[in-house]
């Protein structure tokens, strides 16, 4: 993913409980389905600096 640092904190939630649960509910169903899913995301923006502004999810970041 390019430029994660513009995903809105709604959508960081959702994907950051998908990559912790490995499932998501898909639009319109009614059962969860399970994933195995990596992502790699870049940004150029001071994520640290969007945290402390509360632009984006402490909870997202790793090294």
């Amino acid at each position: 993913m390019d430029e994660i640092g513009e995903m809105p904190l709604q959508l960081q939630a959702k994907l950051l409980h998908v990559l912790q649960e490995n499932e998501f509910l898909p639009l319109g169903g009614d059962k969860m389905k399970r994933v195995d899913i990596r992502i790699l995301a870049a940004t150029n923006r001071d994520l640290e600096d969007m945290v402390a502004q509360k632009q984006f999810r402490e909870d997202s970041i790793t090294d």
